[in-house]
């Protein structure tokens, strides 16, 4: 089995790399984690010449790790949206062109395909979040540096070197599997609808009714919109004097994530394994 979906997987990957699409939105997420260390320096100086006085944000101890957290906040927010349009055509474009009428006549498992879907969406989620990363690091270390996070007054250390880089490592994980939530809904969608047009809206109809959910409190514990910026949050505390804030939430964070990751897949075979295929 494992041996087949590996296959799969690695067939499913090369159609990602035949997609313009898969380009753009890589491209999309670059320029939105790019741009932002960019805007940081011109925007206050922008805002200085106009006579506001103070000459906008002040550079200092704290400018690299903002930069950091506003481009990946800037980027997560433009890789949702694409990717939920991105992951709702996966399955409805062939199904709309034939081609999964055609792969379906092969030995091929219908559970195995779908893993197969879901592998490939998890790696180039990986190569986006990854690609944000460097971006925004690279962005932040060549403008301000990468030393310690210090009190400006003061100069009291509040995050070494090291501890930023912790944080920074637990935040994109979480964002990979935020963005990789996403996709599996998507997946799921896509699974549900045979029009790729239709699969490509839909994910998008579902997604805001979803997140909007979050503000109430029986559903905020449980929903997975709720815990969407928390890989944010991790970076945003290295801007603030404070500790750790975020760690009971990370527990909880995880659970939700996992399960509905688990949920939206298993929904997506037993559909798929039913599915009529013309």
């Amino acid at each position: 089995m494992l041996n087949r979906v590996w296959l799969l997987t690695k067939t499913e990957v090369y159609k990602l790399s035949r997609q313009k699409f898969t380009y753009l939105l890589l491209l999309f997420v670059a320029f939105n984690a790019g741009l932002v260390g960019l805007g940081s320096r011109i925007f206050p100086a922008l805002i200085a010449s106009m006579g506001s006085g103070e000459g906008g944000a002040p550079f200092d101890g704290y400018t690299f790790a903002s930069v950091i957290a506003t481009g990946t906040f800037s980027s997560a927010g433009a890789g949702t949206i694409a990717m939920l349009a991105f992951s709702g055509s996966m399955v409805a474009s062939e199904t709309e062109s034939g081609t999964l009428r055609n792969v379906m006549t092969r030995p091929v498992n219908r559970h195995d395909f779908i893993l197969a879907k879901a592998l490939a969406l998890l790696l180039y989620c990986a190569l986006i979040v990854a690609l944000t990363a460097i971006l925004s690091v690279t962005a932040g270390a060549l403008l301000y540096g990468m030393g310690d996070v210090a009190i400006q007054e003061t100069g009291e250390v509040y995050r070494t070197q090291g501890e930023m880089f912790f944080n920074m490592g637990v935040s994109f994980g979480m964002d990979l599997v935020s963005l990789y939530t996403v996709a599996c809904m998507g997946l799921m969608l896509s699974v549900l609808i045979n029009t790729a047009s239709w699969a490509v809206i839909t994910p998008l109809v579902v997604y805001f009714p979803v997140m909007f959910l979050k503000n109430f409190d029986i559903f905020s514990g449980w929903i997975f919109t709720a815990y969407m910026d928390l890989g944010q949050n991790i970076l945003r505390e290295m801007v603030v004097v404070k500790s750790k804030t975020w760690l009971p939430d990370a527990y909880s964070f995880f659970t939700v994530e996992l399960l509905t990751i688990g949920a939206f897949l298993v929904c997506s075979v037993l559909v798929f394994n039913k599915k009529e295929i013309h």
